[in-house]
Formats: C-alpha cells, structure tokens, sequence
C-alpha cells in the first residue's frame, strides 16, 4: 500500500480502493421529540453488521462518477455517494473528483443505513486519498451534511448516537450476535415513518421518547433481547404490514425481533450461528419478500487500495 501524502494535501495521482459499506440496525430507537431545525432527537443503540455493499472507488479527476451495476435508477446526481463527494469537497476546499462503482447488496428504503454506509465508504476513500482521518472535523462535518446516519458509518462501529445522529460515543460491550433479517416487498422512507409516529403521538396513543438506563456491558445474548426498543414501530405497524413479519421471525424460534431502523426491513436476534440456521430453515417468507443472514460487526472492514 502507497503511503498517502501530506495531510490535506491534494494528491496529483489516481488513487484506487475497494471498501465494503456495512448495513447498520438499531437495538435501540428512542425519539425523544422535534428540534427546532426540523430534525428528531434521538437516543439510538447502532450496530454495524456483515451484510454490505461493495464499492470500488477511483480517486480523482474534477468530479465524481457514479455506476450501480443492475440499478441504473440510482446513478443520479442526487445519490448519497455523489453527495458525499461533493460534500468533501465544499468542507475540504480538496478536489471531491472519483469514479464510483457501487455493487449493491443491502435492500434500500428499508432502514439498514445502506445508503448511509455508501456515502461514508466514499468519504473514507477521499479521506485517505488526501492523507485526512476520518475524524477530521471537516470529514465529519460532510458526513452530517450528507444524513443524519453518515457520521456513525465513518467509524462503523458498535455506538450510543445522540443528538440528529453527530453525537456518538462508544456502546457498552455487546456480545456476538446472528441476524436473521426479512425484507418485505415494499419500502418505507424515514420521513413517511416519523410523519406516522407525529400522527399516533398527537392522537395520545403513544407516549414521548425516553433515554433508557444503560448496563455497563450487555453480558449475555438475552441481556440484549430485553433492551430493544423501536419508538417508529408501532406508527409503522399501522400503516405496513411488518407486524406480521415479526410474529413469523418470532414463531421460527427467533427470541426477539424488532423493525430495524424506519423499516421496512424486521430483523431477528439469535444467539448462535446454528440458532440462525434452524431460524431460517423455519421461517415462512411470503411472497416478494427476502430472507438475509448476517452477524454484528465490532469495527470497519479495511480499506484496501490497490
């Protein structure tokens, strides 16, 4: 691997990587109510995960390409990755130039962070190209720019995230954990889902957000089942049918399920690979819908250049 130039300094050469963008769920969702920018605050428990997508990312030129092989559709200049370039460059004042190849695997629309994850892949690619860390305030600064769950995937690592998502700090320790995770044939956007819970909050059904005790360290698997919580799931249970999802992840020997993110995946949680694989074989799919296998992840995968 090339060493990388002086930090900030805008490199002259191509710079080749290929990077995998971890999807992410929430154990923890609370919204805690509206801020005055028109953003929620939230107390949040995120945690990466195996299943990814895969870029391949050439630095360089004036600015950035995108090509998503078999999804035309999102090549658009309004694309996350897109947007985080030219987020690095407005922040950096360095060139935000790449030729992006995303290869897609994590379903969109369905509130695993996949296009969050993308976005920060790209950063991390630029980042490293002009010899910035990720923690650089001006890399953390686009990430914001980009969405609200760009800054946990700078990282990608097991975190509390606070505020509108720019607030993070080290989760408690969690043990390894299997995900069985079941995508309907439909998607549901963030704004459609907190747009539902603003409706069932006003009508009194369900109460405001809170921020719950944290443990020291999750010790064991059933520690973490008893933890989760999604605020967004009841105001999505009443426009979609992911309930229903749920109940069949639970009947196949899932000890616990919860919709991941603004849905519209469900995820379940299982102690063991040869618990996943029993889950799985039970589970009854509908049709339409997708069955993914995955674990949690404690940190990024590497960036490699080539």
């Amino acid at each position: 691997m090339r060493a990388p130039g002086r930090s900030g300094e805008a490199s002259t050469q191509m710079r080749r990587y290929e990077v995998l963008a971890p999807a992410k769920v929430n154990l923890a969702l609370h919204v805690l109510g509206r801020r005055p920018d028109g953003f929620h605050e939230l107390f949040m428990l995120m945690v990466p995960i195996s299943l990814a997508d895969r870029l391949e990312v050439e630095v360089g030129g004036a600015a950035a390409r995108l090509r998503v092989p078999g999804h035309p559709e999102l090549e658009g200049e309004e694309n996350l990755c897109v947007r985080a370039a030219r987020a690095f460059a407005a922040r950096t004042g360095l060139p935000g130039g790449a030729a992006i190849t995303l290869h897609k695997q994590v379903p969109f629309a369905a509130g695993l962070g996949g296009g969050s994850s993308d976005a920060a892949a790209v950063l991390r690619c630029l980042a490293a190209a002009h010899g910035l860390s990720v923690d650089d305030e001006r890399i953390r600064a686009a990430a914001l720019d980009v969405g609200s769950d760009v800054p946990f995937f700078l990282r990608c690592e097991p975190a509390i995230v606070r505020g509108r998502g720019e607030i993070l700090s080290p989760a408690p320790p969690l043990p390894p954990l299997w995900l069985l995770i079941v995508k309907p044939p439909f998607g549901i956007s963030a704004g459609e889902a907190y747009t539902a819970l603003a409706r069932l909050r006003a009508e009194g059904t369900l109460p405001g957000g809170y921020i719950p005790d944290l443990p020291d360290a999750f010790s064991t698997p059933q520690e973490v089942f008893g933890f989760l919580h999604n605020d967004l799931e009841a105001a999505v249970e009443r426009g979609w049918p992911t309930r229903g999802i749920e109940e069949r992840l639970l009947a196949a020997g899932a000890p616990a399920a919860l919709l991941s993110g603004s849905g519209s995946c469900v995820f379940a949680l299982l102690p063991t690979p040869e618990a996943q694989a029993n889950c799985s074989k039970s589970i009854r799919l509908l049709p339409g819908e997708s069955l993914f296998a995955a674990r949690t992840l404690q940190a990024a995968p590497a960036l490699h250049e080539t």
